[in-house]
């Protein structure tokens, strides 16, 4: 039955009211049946026939037993209570309703059961319940008020004056109960629906944003649903766009290679050169697929969170000092200076692969989009807490809407620029970025006008902090 929120919420509150008017009930019933308030009244009638009495206690003085009956019989008649006098050492001399009610309980029980605040109250042998006021008398004895205690059967209830306004109060007060118990479940559980359709639409493949509704703990939980279906529709589209760069990336040399296996299966190359050269450039386009692939799979471990990192302290100086100089031959055939600039750099904490890596794919890209004539310069400086390093190249620069682009996969300058026909698939930064952030550091681009070089160009600078929070390696793979 209660399959829902929203019925669970309701049959909750309406369970909690139940219980809450039916305690309040009972309480009412309770307290009309006992009747303390008739009980007061005629406690009170009792102490005030009690005073009038005793200002006449000279009544009482030196009468015999029958003279004395008949008195207390006369103030039964006038007052209507029961009127006895009490011996301390005999018990009851005279009762007016003597053989009529149950007998006297002696005095001492009588005075145990007195009360100076409140009720006083005992059961005759008959067991009938009786309020009374015990006063004392000149003559050593006491003077005995009672009247049966009130009481009201079950049926009266319902006929009391009280008690039909109570329950249409009870009735009226439920009716309420259950429309805010409606509303608030409504409005408690209506967000949550939303959030459950809405969660049916992204499996189904759109996305509409939620409005943040309800109390503070639902506008969080739609608030962090948004968020999450807006990752999912990111990630679904950087998937296709994955697979459309992949299958684009691997068609040009697929076709290659089979353009020229073709070519030498069907004859047409022959001389020795040519052969040469055929199979050279499938060497070449299934290197190129190799390398793609691998870089595929070191993103996919990124992703995953399974790359390995040996950390340990390296010479920052030294790593980019071998670069420079296994860049130097490159570099003379493209017609490019290479310049390093290093100031006395500390060791820091990193892997020394994984950061050759990084700046490898730095100063290849430097080189492949600086000019014949023009220079890269690799700077490196330290400062407070963390060391810098700049890749300067002297190329045309990045256009400004671009620059925010050059670390997504598989972006890829404008190939008229230097560098179009040697430029890889367009992983190299995307990696880059990757393993600096498992360094906790930061990688950006910048124009050079930007920074306020004279030279046109790109600078792409590198942040690495000295020592990492935590070190040894990251997953496994």
């Amino acid at each position: 039955m209660a399959t829902t929120l929203r019925s669970r919420l309701l049959l909750t509150y309406l369970l909690v009211i139940s219980v809450v008017l039916c305690i309040l009930g009972g309480a009412l019933a309770l307290y009309l049946y006992r009747n303390p308030y008739e009980s007061r009244l005629a406690a009170q009638r009792l102490r005030f026939v009690s005073t009038v009495l005793l200002r006449r206690a000279e009544q009482f003085a030196g009468r015999s037993t029958e003279e004395l009956q008949a008195l207390v019989e006369r103030g039964d008649e006038t007052f209507d209570v029961r009127v006895a006098i009490i011996n301390r050492r005999t018990g009851a001399l005279v009762d007016s309703r003597a053989g009529e009610a149950g007998g006297l309980p002696d005095l001492a029980v009588l005075q145990a059961n007195q009360r100076l605040v409140g009720l006083s109250a005992f059961r005759d042998d008959q067991d009938v319940a009786w309020l009374f006021v015990l006063r004392p008398l000149p003559a050593g004895d006491f003077l005995l008020l009672a009247t049966p205690r009130p009481s009201r059967t079950i049926a009266w209830l319902v006929r009391d004056e009280f008690f039909l306004p109570f329950v249409q109060a009870g009735v009226i007060a439920f009716l309420l109960a259950v429309l805010l118990s409606l509303w608030v479940a409504r409005w408690v559980a209506g967000p949550l629906q939303r959030i459950s359709q809405a969660a049916q639409q992204v499996v189904a493949g759109t996305y509409e944003r939620i409005p943040p509704q309800g109390p503070e703990e639902v506008r969080r939980l739609s608030q962090a649903f948004n968020t999450m279906a807006g990752q999912v529709v990111a990630s679904q589209t950087a998937q296709r766009n994955l697979v459309a760069n992949v299958s684009h990336e691997l068609k040009t040399p697929l076709t290659s290679i089979q353009g020229f296996a073709q070519a030498i299966l069907d004859g047409a190359v022959r001389q020795p050169e040519a052969l040469m050269n055929a199979a050279q450039v499938i060497y070449d386009e299934a290197g190129r697929m190799v390398r793609l692939v691998q870089d595929l799979l070191d993103l996919a471990r990124f992703d995953a969170g399974i790359a390995r990192f040996d950390f340990a302290p390296i010479s920052l100086k030294g790593l980019l000092e071998a670069l420079v100089e296994r860049f130097s031959r490159q570099a003379r055939l493209a017609g490019v200076i290479i310049r390093l600039q290093l100031d006395d750099l500390p060791d820091i904490q990193a892997d020394a692969d994984r950061l050759t890596q990084v700046f490898t794919n730095l100063i290849d890209n430097a080189l492949k989009y600086s000019p014949r004539g023009g220079e890269v310069l690799v700077e490196g400086r330290a400062l407070a807490g963390f060391v810098e390093v700049r890749v300067v190249d002297g190329g045309p620069g990045i256009p400004v809407e671009e620059l925010d682009k050059v670390f997504d996969r598989f972006f890829q300058l404008d190939k008229s620029r230097p560098g179009g026909e040697s430029r890889g698939s367009g992983l190299g930064l995307s990696i880059a970025r990757e393993i600096v952030r498992a360094h906790q550091g930061t990688i950006q681009t910048l124009n050079n006008r930007q920074t306020g070089e004279a030279q046109t160009g790109t600078t792409l600078l590198v942040r690495l902090p000295l020592h990492i929070q935590a070190l040894g390696e990251r997953g496994g793979g």
